[in-house]
């Protein structure tokens, strides 16, 4: 009896415990998300299944059917404003090849493969800075001047603020697909699936598809309540759909998923997430699509004219990025007892023009020119002479440190090795660093994150910096370089193992944790770093709202910022700088 009283305080809190946690507050459960209310609106609403009748085709008839196709645009609209480069880009510089190619097919099908809404100042102004709530950010104005069809989206249409997401779907005069995005335990996706177009008597229907790798990349904010589902179980599903009710005779995936299907595969088996890019194994063992358009590798496929296609059972084309091109597939039908035969397919590569297309390039100056003036904001420090290449990554890596340390003293950093270090003009010589320079070198909208890290997880996620070290290859993504203490390679040891010190020498202790810097690109699980380090969601501390690259600008505009020493053979600190800032 003795015992059984011994443990009833025990049995008390078994029985209690289970109603406190049902009594107390759930933030998870009570923080609403930015999906849970939100129905597509503008061309994207009102997605139902039809119960088509098989098209009519009269006997002998022959058609053709014109689709061109861009992919991974990241906002870009020209090459001759806001960051200038020497190779021709963006959706202007497409204005007339498409003016011509719709001259001689009027109908036409224009499509894009995702990844559409960030990565040029212009998006990042209009979505961060000065949002316009009455117009769509500056790629969406061009894609509805350019008629588009139809869109999948992509990870990185995630990354602006949601608001930004949603303004624009309503927005844009055509369709945003994603069959493979569903909120929560709602069995329909939450975006329309696919799109159905007929042209000279084909009816066509486009599949959009997600890679389900976002979980890896973005915010849980931004992302909160959404399942990105498998690509190959989603695309039977609606294929079925769309051979047997819609009664399509052509078929196109628009997939925002890479061919090749080993890449990113063990990062996403560590979060128990399906093949990110899985474009390439829909193309092979699922032969169902007539074409598969992919994206989010950023690959040109084919770079020229062809009628036969490598690599894959199901044609597949990738139109690269940025609007440096456009895919072209011209399809050649013919009745063949009652239905359309495919007789023959051109695929081919139109490569941007030169200059830009001028009457619309007007219609977007005063847009323009408001980002430019953001974009010249200046730092207090003047470039001496252009760095070599180990110069620019070794300041890179301490500036990326100095700022973040200079929000928290006693922190440590693992930020991104990688600067791009873009060709600048001699006219740059001799002038303050503006804030245009660091939208060149850290393109990537990534914000730092503070987390409590165990020492021997700081070594894990310097794998691919001791690789780096020892001439072996690493992925550029997972390389990430000490900040605030010293990693050098421990050559007494078998396995070059590395030896992480603070800068007084002291060696930095397994069991002990550390403040350290990371960018959320990484914490979500970009790279697979923090999944092979074990790290928790609990030992996260706090995530800063600027990005880093803006987090760097700020920095270098105080007029007593100091230079870290290994920028200063390229840098000096201004002491007439007088600093603008765009109102």
């Amino acid at each position: 009896m003795s015992k059984l009283r011994q443990f009833q305080p025990y049995l008390l809190l078994m029985l209690i415990l289970p109603a406190l946690l049902m009594l107390a507050p759930n933030s998870e459960a009570e923080e609403e998300s930015g999906w849970e209310k939100w129905r597509p609106s503008g061309k994207s609403a009102n997605f139902k299944i039809r119960q088509r009748p098989k098209t009519k085709i009269l006997s002998g008839t022959k058609t053709s059917l014109l689709i061109a196709a861009t992919s991974d645009l990241h906002g870009s609209l020209t090459s001759t404003r806001l960051l200038l480069r020497k190779r021709s880009r963006g959706l202007l510089h497409l204005v007339m090849p498409l003016k011509k190619l719709r001259e001689k097919y009027p109908e036409l099908i224009l499509l894009d493969a995702g990844d559409t809404i960030q990565g040029d100042p212009s998006s990042f102004y209009f979505s961060h800075v000065a949002p316009e709530t009455t117009r769509p950010l500056p790629v969406i104005e061009m894609m509805n001047w350019l008629k588009y069809d139809a869109l999948a989206l992509g990870n990185h249409d995630f990354e602006p603020p949601t608001n930004i997401l949603k303004q624009n779907i309503a927005q844009a005069q055509f369709s945003w697909l994603a069959a493979n995005v569903s909120f929560r335990n709602v069995k329909q996706p939450l975006f329309p699936p696919y799109k159905i177009i007929e042209r000279h008597g084909v009816r066509v229907g486009i599949l959009g598809l997600i890679t389900p790798g976002v979980p890896l990349w973005i915010d849980p904010e931004q992302r909160k309540g959404l399942n990105f589902k498998e690509m190959l179980g989603t695309a039977k599903k609606w294929v079925r759909v769309l051979r047997e009710q819609e009664k399509v005779d052509y078929l196109i995936g628009l997939f925002h998923s890479g061919d090749n299907t080993l890449y990113d595969r063990d990062v996403a088996s560590t979060r128990e997430l399906p093949h990110p890019n899985a474009a390439g194994m829909i193309a092979d063992f699922f032969p169902e699509f007539d074409l598969i358009i992919s994206g989010h590798a950023h690959r040109i496929s084919p770079k020229r004219r062809t009628e036969k296609l490598k690599g894959h059972q199901t044609p597949l084309v990738s139109p690269g990025t940025a609007a440096e091109g456009l895919t072209t597939i011209l399809v050649n039908f013919e009745e063949k007892s009652g239905n359309w035969e495919i007789t023959k397919t051109v695929y081919d590569f139109i490569k941007a023009e030169k200059a830009p297309e001028a009457q619309l390039l007007r219609k977007l100056d005063a847009r323009l020119l408001k980002v430019e003036k953001y974009l010249a904001d200046p730092t207090t420090v003047i470039l001496k002479r252009f760095p070599k290449k180990t110069e620019f990554q070794d300041c890179g890596i301490a500036l990326s440190f100095s700022a973040v340390e200079s929000m928290e003293a006693e922190t440590l950093s693992l930020l991104p090795w990688w600067w791009f270090r873009d060709k600048l003009p001699f006219s740059d010589l001799g002038q303050a660093l503006r804030r245009e320079h660091f939208f060149r070198w850290l393109p990537y909208d990534n914000r730092p994150v503070l987390v409590l890290m165990y020492g021997r997880q700081i070594k894990i996620m310097l794998e691919s910096y001791r690789r780096k070290k020892l001439g072996w290859y690493a992925r550029s993504s997972t390389i990430l370089a000490p900040g605030g203490f010293v990693a050098e390679l421990d050559n007494s040891s078998k396995d070059n193992r590395l030896y992480l010190k603070n800068p007084q020498g002291q060696a930095l202790r397994p069991e002990r944790k550390y403040r350290v810097w990371l960018t959320n690109f990484h914490w979500n699980g970009g790279g697979g770093l923090a999944a092979k380090a074990l790290l928790h969601p609990s030992q996260l501390l706090k995530k800063e709202a600027l990005h880093l690259r803006e987090l760097i600008f700020q920095y270098l505009r105080q007029s007593t910022v100091k230079l870290p020493e290994k920028c200063e053979s390229f840098l000096t600190q201004s002491t007439t700088a007088t600093l603008k800032t765009v109102p």
